[in-house]
């Protein structure tokens, strides 16, 4: 994505949680500017360490993918626990989860799968077919959020041990 774009959302998604939470939003949380644009450099970087990764077939491809979803789950799941600076979009994420009274793990289901549908839309009106969007990128919109629940529930005394 472009990085115009991705400082476009951040700034969106910055408002969006500084509206839902108000005066709830800490101002460190300004910080979601710097570690998303430094967050996307080490996408960018990860991808080059990766570039030649290309698993043959379906089911390897499919492998890969869960393998994926359970490393970005628990990345998620230490972001959230550490409750430092959220990445912008799990922010949002954070922040409909007070507004709602509900667990992370359940509304990051619904924001994500949002942000496919968005994607959607937007490749289908500025490029009028769909791309970068399969079965993979709906695969882990659902499985993510559950699987940070699951990855919670076995290591949340583990992890709160090492934040203290």
């Amino acid at each position: 994505m472009f990085p115009e774009v991705m400082f476009v959302f951040t700034i969106i998604f910055i408002l969006i949680q500084v509206v839902l939470i108000r005066g709830e939003f800490e101002k460190r949380q300004y910080l979601q500017l710097v570690i998303g644009t430094i967050f996307s450099v080490f996408v960018d970087f990860s991808m080059m360490l990766v570039i030649g990764l290309n698993p043959v077939g379906y089911i390897n491809q499919m492998i890969l993918l869960l393998f994926s979803c359970v490393v970005v789950a628990f990345g998620v799941l230490l972001e959230i626990q550490a409750e430092i600076v959220y990445l912008p979009a799990d922010g949002v994420i954070v922040a409909i989860s007070k507004v709602l009274k509900k667990e992370f793990s359940y509304v990051k289901p619904f924001l994500d799968s949002s942000m496919v549908i968005l994607a959607v839309a937007l490749s289908m009106i500025f490029l009028g077919y769909l791309a970068g969007v399969r079965e993979g990128t709906i695969i882990s919109t659902v499985i993510i959020g559950p699987i940070v629940k699951v990855l919670k529930n076995y290591l949340d005394s583990y992890i709160a041990k090492i934040i203290e």
